[in-house]
């Protein structure tokens, strides 16, 4: 058990440095396309987040879990999108419903705080943990 606190504690520290990039990365290209080129913020966020969402897959891969697999490379391809596509869908829940409440900037981070603890569990689960 303790190793896996270990594990967990190791790994969800490089996860969240992969976020903070891909943060950056969602964040710029959120800003580029809802206030500069005044896309919605819905189409504009969910944009974004595929951006983020193929670094995040080649980081974490080869740096958080250490665990890309080439001749397994489709399938963890696919579950990862699965997985990304799934928190893709409660962060947009949560910024549309936050967005009634809230500046659509903290409704964003509100996203990515849900977004962040789905993806890594559901990373962790099933595209990069060794069965």
């Amino acid at each position: 058990m303790r190793d896996i606190v270990k594990s967990h504690y190791k790994n969800f520290s490089k996860f969240t440095v992969v976020g903070i990039v891909n943060t950056i990365i969602d964040f710029s290209v959120f800003y580029i396309l809802h206030d500069l080129f005044d896309i919605t913020f819905i189409y504009a966020h969910i944009s974004a987040f595929f951006v983020a969402l193929i670094n995040s897959f080649y980081f974490n891969a080869i740096w958080t879990f250490k665990n890309l697999k080439l001749n397994q490379l489709v399938k963890q391809i696919t579950l990862f999108i699965a997985v990304g596509f799934s928190g893709l869908i409660l962060s947009t829940i949560t910024i549309y419903l936050a967005s009634q409440f809230m500046w659509v900037y903290f409704a964003k981070i509100l996203a990515m705080g849900v977004s962040l603890i789905w993806n890594y569990a559901g990373s962790w689960t099933f595209v990069f943990k060794d069965k």
